[in-house]
Order: C-alpha cells, then structure tokens, then sequence
C-alpha cells in the first residue's frame, strides 16, 4: 500500500525527476491552493506536494516516482468526486487540469480528449464538425472520470455508455509506461479501464466514436406544482422509449429556489424538431406546469442545463439510487414528501435535490457484463442524491439522511422483484474503509479485473477508487 507522505528531499527529487519543474507546487503558493479545489469541499485533503503536467511524460514520471518511493498518489480530473478517491493527505496530487486538449478526426469521426478535459471541452470542439459524442449531463465534469465509470448522458438511449463509445486509450501504468489500450493493444487493459480504470492506471487520452449531430435538439426544462407530480411520472414513464432513442429525460425532486416550496422539474431532450419532441412527450408538454424553458437548442448547450443548480463550492454529496421502472406514481409522491420536508426544515440543504435519469437502458443492458469490466448493466434508472451544505459539523447528519433516501430506493426495488446491489457505477462508488469486497464492487467481473490488476499494477499504486490491492 502505497500510504507514505512526501518529504521536502523528495520534493525536490520530483522537480529534479520531471522536465517542467514549474508544474511542481508547494504547500501554500496559490497554484497549490488552486490544484486542491474541487466542486466538493468533502474529501478534500491536503497533499504534500501538487503537480499539474502539461505532457504525459511528465505525467508518467511522476507516477513511476510516486511506485519507486512508494508515496500516497491520488490522481484529480474534473474534480467532481465527493469523497477522497481524487484527494491525498500528504502524499502526492496530480492535478490534470493543464492536460485538457481536445482534437477531432473529420475522416472517421473520432474526438480524442486529453485525461484532464472537461464535457464542455469535448462537446464545443465537436460541435464545430457537426459531430456529438455520448457525454454526462452536466457541462463541467471531467471526461476521464465519466468514462472509466460508465457514463451516461442524453445520447445513451441510441448509442449507449460513454465507456461503449470509447475505440482507445492512452494509459500511463504504475511503473510509468505509456501504453495505447484498445481491443488490438494491451486487450486486457483497455478490458479493465472501461469500468475500472482508477484501478490499473491514469488516462491520459482518451479517443471515442462521436455521431454525426447537425441539427438542433428540442429541450429544457418544465417545472410543476407537488400535485401533479403523479401524473408528471406516468408521463416519464410512458415517454420512456422512443423507437430511435432519440428522446431522453430527467426527473428533479427538489424546493422552488423562489418559493422554498416542493416541486417537480422535469428536463426533457428530444433529437429532432420540436414538433415531434411534443407528440413525444405529449403527456408533460399538455400538463399544467409552472414554468417552462423549452426550445431548440444545439446540442452542447442541452449539456449544460443543469450547471447552475449544481455549482462548485461547499459541500457536496453524491448519493447514488435505483429506480424500479416504471417508476410507481405512489412511490415518487412519497420520494418528493420526505425530500421537500427535509429540504424545507433544514434551510441549509435547501439546494439539495434528488435527479432521476429516464434513460432508455436497452443499448446497455444489450451489452454482455463480461465485455468490459463495467459490472451495472441493469434496466433499473439510475439517479443521484446531491445534497449541498455548508456546515460542516453536519456531515455525518445529513450524509446518514441521504443514506435514508437511498434505502426507500433499495426497499421499492424489492417490492418490485429487482435484487437491489451495490455494483460500481457512475453513482456509485467507494474508497477505503467502505469494507467492500471485489465481488460486491464488480460483481462477476471481479476475478478477472483482480488478475489485471496484478499484471498492470501489482504494487496497488492506484489504490483510491474502489480499492482492489488487499485482494490482489
């Protein structure tokens, strides 16, 4: 286990090691500061050392510094983790907030993205060629983060997982190789990081397939009083599944930011005119709503509807749940209760919210588990917990609260004939002390990840995110 904190000598070792010694800062200078931020305050630790490489050869020699003097690695991307799978205490951070180039192939429509970039990145850049490619729902995350643990997005219904798009990888291992990963080279590796790649590496570039996408698409967001929030999810429910997986859909259980009241907001995204987007969502377009901002919107800018209502500072969690579809009308008025009561007695979780993804999940369900070491292909809706404070002497409160939300999810799963699991996921995920086996995380993937593992990273360099080394 690699657990030893930097030394000043060592420090000085790492500037002497990499070719950009500027990139390496130290405890107090602003660019340190900068390099620890993060959209969460929660898990934010204080590293001994912070680098930002602008190459991946100085993004290699640092790790291969980090195995050969055996020091705590953590690697940050996009920064949106809420617990310390992307934070060190004491040891080294490297920051790929320098590493975020985006480039694109107009011959075979590919977009290749550094380890650092951001979705904004990658859907501005392609949008410039027409082209799209299956990304998270919020603008600001970081590419490598969302791809290596799933990755879904308002594309998923027509073309799957972030991860299923992804053709290759540019790895850096533990001993600091560079290795390309794709179903040609090193097949095993690029196997493993589609699902687990915190585990057996870093990436430092990514390359996906994109989709030709010219035109607009219809979407926004419409907002509705507690009362019809039965009939706003029979009509998610029946809006489901559209024939070409050109629709997708969210539903937000969160308090008006005006009135502090409970209210359901639905964001909708349909690819293609406004005219079918209403015959598809006809149930919510004729509902009475309360406010509503649909219209015809390039594709990128569907990516950044829900930025705002997540911005970066305080604390954060995430809180991954699943949904039994179709979801019980019933069972989403007793969610929306709980939630805005909670929300209107606490003022300070006031902007917390509960997201559910009305993703059409045959593409990745459609998918063999043993394909890539994704384990949590089900036809379940996956959502997210986002609970937003400040204090934080509220931490464990508010966090067991959620944990409470997350049950209710768990027990209506089994009422519906779903097993409820704790598989890995985009939502879902754990770091050390958490107590979870390779079986609970990767489910029947977990012995062959184990045996990557072992080949790529024997030493458990990589040991933040779903921790596999005490069972390797």
């Amino acid at each position: 286990m690699m657990a030893s904190k930097i030394s000043q000598e060592q420090i000085q070792m790492l500037r002497y090691e990499v070719k950009q010694p500027n990139s390496v800062f130290y405890p107090g200078s602003k660019e340190y500061e900068k390099s620890l931020e993060r959209w969460s305050a929660i898990g934010r630790q204080r590293a001994g050392v912070a680098i930002r490489p602008k190459t991946v050869e100085d993004l290699a020699s640092t790790v291969r510094f980090a195995m050969d003097n055996q020091l705590d690695l953590a690697v940050k991307g996009g920064g949106h983790s809420t617990d310390t799978s992307s934070s060190s205490d004491g040891g080294i951070l490297i920051d790929l907030g320098s590493m975020r180039q985006v480039s694109v192939n107009p011959i075979d429509s590919t977009v290749t993205a550094q380890g650092g970039a951001l979705w904004k990145d990658v859907n501005d850049t392609a949008a410039m060629l027409d082209l799209a490619v299956v990304g998270g729902t919020a603008s600001q995350t970081g590419v490598g983060g969302v791809s290596m643990r799933g990755g879904y997005g308002y594309l998923t219904p027509k073309y799957g997982l972030v991860l299923d798009n992804l053709l290759s990888a540019k790895v850096v291992t533990a001993d600091g190789q560079v290795l390309s990963a794709s179903a040609n080279e090193h097949p095993d590796l690029f196997w493993a990081i589609r699902g687990a790649g915190a585990n057996v590496g870093v990436a430092a570039e990514l390359r996906f397939q994109a989709h030709t996408q010219p035109n607009m698409v219809w979407c926004g967001t419409m907002t509705f009083m507690p009362d019809k929030v039965n009939e706003v999810v029979e009509a998610l429910n029946g809006a489901l599944l559209h024939p070409h997986g050109n629709a997708a859909a969210q539903c937000v259980f969160a308090l008006s930011p005006d009135s502090k009241a409970p209210v359901v907001t639905t964001v909708l995204f349909f690819n293609g005119p406004e005219e079918e987007g209403r015959i598809h969502f006809a149930g919510l377009a004729d509902l009475e709503c309360i406010s509503m901002n649909m219209e015809m919107r390039p594709y990128a800018k569907a990516n950044t509807l829900l930025d705002d209502a997540v911005p970066p500072g305080g604390r954060k969690k995430i809180i991954g749940v699943k949904v039994a579809p179709p979801m019980r009308p019933d069972f989403a008025s007793q969610l929306l209760m709980q939630i805005g009561r909670k929300l209107a007695a606490v003022p300070e979780l006031a902007n917390s919210c509960l997201e559910i993804d009305y993703f059409d999940l045959s593409k990745v369900y459609g998918v063999s588990i043993t394909e890539t070491a994704f384990p949590s292909r089900t036809m379940t809706l996956n959502g997210a917990l986002i609970l937003q404070w400040t204090d934080l002497s509220k931490d464990e409160d508010y966090i067991a609260w959620g944990v409470k939300i997350q049950n209710m999810c768990e027990n209506e799963l089994r009422q519906a004939g779903f097993k409820p699991d704790q598989l890995v996921s985009t939502f879902f995920g754990y770091t050390d002390g958490d107590n979870m086996t390779p079986e609970d995380m990767f489910g029947v993937n977990a012995d062959a990840l184990l045996k990557v593992k072992r080949q790529y990273d024997p030493d458990n360099v990589f040991n933040k995110l779903n921790p596999l080394g005490h069972f390797g």
